[in-house]
């Protein structure tokens, strides 16, 4: 068409919408037409062309890749128009899955590059509307569909019809009678003829009134899907990785977990930079210090680490299938940030994926907080749980301030949670000096971890290059994992149940990988105590985890009997026991799972000097138990339910007579524990835990009781109260007075009914200290004490001492 007829056309329709608007006049129920309600598509290049004024029509800049010139968009916007950009792509004959990949990364980008909030429109041949708009939800990149007019749109897909630009007229006409939200004039003019045809369109509409532009923008007043505000939290993502391609942040990482021995939880702190670029994320950890000590244990220390097998891929991440199902549940209010709140969980179980709730902000749509529970765990870390907060870093980017996170670790032997806390005090955006600050971290002998596929691992420095003078360092290679542990520790307990003070010395060794099999070996022998464990966290690649343990105790130690809350010395006798215990582990959900399995108790028991001639002392008991346990956690929070029924063999008359019953030859007990470690500061870590117990049949020899190493009450005696029902109460708090001391400080409680002392609960409360310090030779050595205000000495006085001195070291 020439300028000529194209300019006599336009004129014809203004005559028609003059003499239109006149009727208009007379008919009061034909509505005017808008500049707003036409969209005018130009190509790449001719946004100079554009007249001084586009009273707020709608021009879209049509690119094959999304990517257009800023400048481009600047240009329609200082000419008081709306600016977008027409994505023409050539679909491809690939699979749709991939196809719908593609489109969405597409979109994402074209809306990273897009600055401001224009428009977004998407043009697709009709044939590729069902699977790419209606079954791979592609139309949610965008902010609207343009095709031809009368095509079969799938529901819930803003869809412009296009018009060539001849047709203008018309497309006018439909504005006025209402048939479309938006005519598109989807046919670009050429470079010549676009100034003045869309001079002549906004001249022919009129100029709007005045705010009316602002109405009808596509995020105006329309409730968006939660597809939508995933697809432009996603385009923010990309815009923040485009615009940061290098960073520094510096924190403190507390790392606090439980380990046998230790009277309060373990601490481990640094002080943590990150350094990030398109390469890789590198982690430098200064100052460690372990319960507040000062570590100096070289570049790779030799303690393993523990985390979770990486999830197949983060939610609301654009992945090439459908990974993840999203809800939205609503709007919160987050440090300020009014927000949605999308839930997300894993579209099929039996992957390690993520299930949980984002808060992304309203107005930028840049994630505020996440908090996501791990699924489909299979390994050590039965349960993981994490909360990341995020704060505005300046120019629209949101950086990382606090990652929170809490997991359950099912070993050898020991279960523990761990919590590892990282605080963010500052991050610096494509800071100058970024190389050179990284490698002074390299030449330090700071500890250096690397974020890799597998997880994070120990980096290790090539002494020799360092040794040659060479101003740069060599980027650090990836250190072999540190799968074995060894541990020496020795002390010695006075404890007034135990006739001499109990000197205990041994050696641990600890493997997490035994032959290469991803099965776990503890084994521990002090002397008078040893203990084997082994630990399978898959077996055969399952969910399913088998474990088993062992405990014998080589000296023995009184057993005594009270009645009415008197010692009856001629009924006590010697007790060593040892126990035995192999069981099944399933996860049940991210945070729950189920435990099963067989115990075998044998308690050998045998006359003491004191003991009563009438007095027949019990077969040696064996009893043989199944174990059924509940376990979960939530909230840092570890919770759990057992039931332990048993049975004895050999069962026989002993005693006086008058404490013996056929009916103990069976018993059950159960109960449930509520645990929390928190740490206040990196300094200050406190610890709350509270049991409650029960039984059924139960007799002096199957009872519970409070020992030196397992179910400690501070201050107790060993095997000095037992009881076949009640709670306990403990609470401790360690805090890292200097780089050279940890003081820890426990108040324990019980209310138990012992049958000894009478009918009713019974209250033992006690409370106790300890200290920690670095001793010679690299050893941790500690210092317990524990005051029982209701613990009856041997001498038969009120108010029983026990002291533990240990010392450890890690090799």
């Amino acid at each position: 068409m020439t300028k000529r007829a194209l300019y006599a056309q336009l004129g014809t329709c203004l005559l028609w919408l003059v003499a239109g608007s006149q009727a208009a006049a007379r008919v009061p129920d034909q509505p005017p037409v808008c500049a707003t309600c036409l969209v005018i598509t130009i190509l790449p290049g001719q946004g100079l062309l554009l007249p001084d004024d586009l009273h707020g029509l709608t021009v879209l800049v049509r690119s094959p890749d999304g990517r257009v010139d800023p400048n481009a968009l600047t240009a329609i916007r200082e000419r008081h128009g709306r600016p977008g950009i027409l994505l023409v792509p050539a679909v491809s004959s690939s699979p749709p899955a991939e196809t719908a990949f593609a489109l969405k990364s597409l979109l994402a980008d074209a809306r990273a590059h897009a600055a401001g909030d224009g428009v977004l429109a998407l043009e697709l041949p009709p044939s590729s509307y069902r699977e790419l708009l209606a079954e791979r939800d592609v139309a949610s990149y965008a902010d609207v569909v343009i095709g031809v007019p009368g095509a079969a749109v799938p529901a819930r897909v803003r869809f412009w019809p296009a018009l060539s630009a001849a047709s203008a007229a018309a497309a006018l006409d439909a504005t006025r009678q209402g048939s479309a939200e938006r005519w598109v004039l989807a046919a670009p003019v050429d470079a010549i003829d676009a100034s003045a045809l869309i001079r002549e369109i906004a001249d022919v509409a009129g100029r709007p009134r005045e705010g009316f532009s602002e109405g009808v923008e596509v995020r105006g007043s329309r409730r968006l899907a939660v597809e939508e505000i995933v697809a432009r939290h996603q385009a923010v993502a990309r815009r923040q990785a485009l615009r940061v391609t290098r960073s520094i942040a510096s924190g403190v990482l507390a790392l606090t977990f439980e380990a046998p021995g230790f009277p309060a939880p373990v601490t481990i702190t640094s002080d943590t930079v990150i350094y990030a670029d398109r390469e890789r994320t590198e982690l430098e950890q200064r100052s460690i210090r372990v319960n507040g000590i000062e570590f100096r244990g070289g570049q790779v220390p030799r303690l393993p680490i523990l985390e979770p097998e990486r999830a197949v891929a983060p939610p609301l991440a654009i992945t090439l299938s459908e990974l993840y199902r999203y809800a939205l549940r609503g709007e919160d209010t987050v440090a300020g940030v009014r927000c949605y709140v999308v839930a997300f969980e894993p579209a099929a179980s039996g992957r390690s994926l993520f299930t949980g709730r984002a808060w992304i902000a309203v107005d930028s749509f840049a994630m505020v907080k996440v908090s996501a529970t791990q699924t489909g765990l299979r390994g050590a870390i039965i349960s993981s749980e994490q909360v990341d907060e995020f704060r505005p870093a300046g120019d629209g980017l949101w950086m990382l301030s606090v990652s929170d996170v809490r997991q359950i670790y099912e070993g050898a032997a020991y279960r523990t949670p761990i919590h590892r806390r990282l605080t963010i005090t500052g991050t610096e955006i494509d800071p100058e000096d970024f190389v050179a600050r990284r490698s002074a971290a390299y030449a330090s002998d700071a500890v250096m971890l690397r974020d890799t596929a597998e997880g994070y691992r120990y980096l290790t420095r090539d002494r020799q290059h360092a040794a040659s003078g060479v101003s740069t360092p060599a980027v650090p290679a990836i250190a072999g994992r540190a799968d074995r542990v060894r541990t020496l520790a020795g002390g010695v307990i006075i404890d007034p149940n135990i006739s001499q003070p109990l000197p205990f010395a041994g050696i641990s060794y600890v493997d997490f990988n035994l032959f290469d099999t991803g099965s776990q070996l503890n084994l521990f022998f002090g002397g008078a105590y040893a203990q084997l464990a082994f630990s399978v966290p898959s077996i055969n690649g399952t969910r399913w985890q088998l474990a088993g343990r062992a405990v014998g105790i080589a000296t023995s130690y009184n057993d005594r009997s009270f009645r009415n809350g008197r010692e009856i010395y001629e009924e006590g006798i010697r007790q060593r026991p040892a126990f035995a215990s192999v069981w099944l582990l399933r996860r049940l959900t991210p945070r729950v799972s189920i435990r099963a399995g067989y115990e075998l108790d044998y308690t050998r028991l045998r006359r003491a000097p004191e003991t009563g001639s009438a007095f027949i002392v019990p077969a040696d008991q064996v009893a043989h138990g199944a174990r059924i346990a509940i376990e979960g956690q939530r909230g840092g929070w570890t919770a759990s339910m057992w039931w332990n029924p048993a049975w004895r063999s050999g069962w026989r008359s002993w005693g006086a007579g008058d404490e013996y019953r056929d009916q103990h030859r069976d018993y059950q007990r159960y109960g449930a524990m509520l645990s929390r470690s928190t740490p206040i500061s990196p300094r200050v870590v406190t610890r709350v835990e509270v049991q409650a117990m029960g039984g059924r049949d139960l007799d002096r020899f199957s009872r519970y009781s409070f020992g030196s190493f397992d179910n400690r009450l501070r201050g107790y005696p060993s095997a000095l109260v037992r009881y076949d029902r009640g709670a306990v109460a403990r609470g401790a708090l360690a805090w890292s007075a200097s780089r050279l001391v940890r003081i820890d400080g426990f108040l324990d409680t019980a209310a138990v009914h012992d049958p000894g002392f009478g009918d009713g609960l019974r209250n033992y409360t006690g409370l106790g200290a300890a200290a920690e310090v670095p001793a010679p030779l690299g050893l941790l050595a500690s210092v317990e004490w524990g005051y029982g205000f209701r613990g009856v000495n041997a001498n038969g006085r009120q108010g029983t001492h026990v002291i533990r001195v240990s010392a450890y070291k890690v090799f």
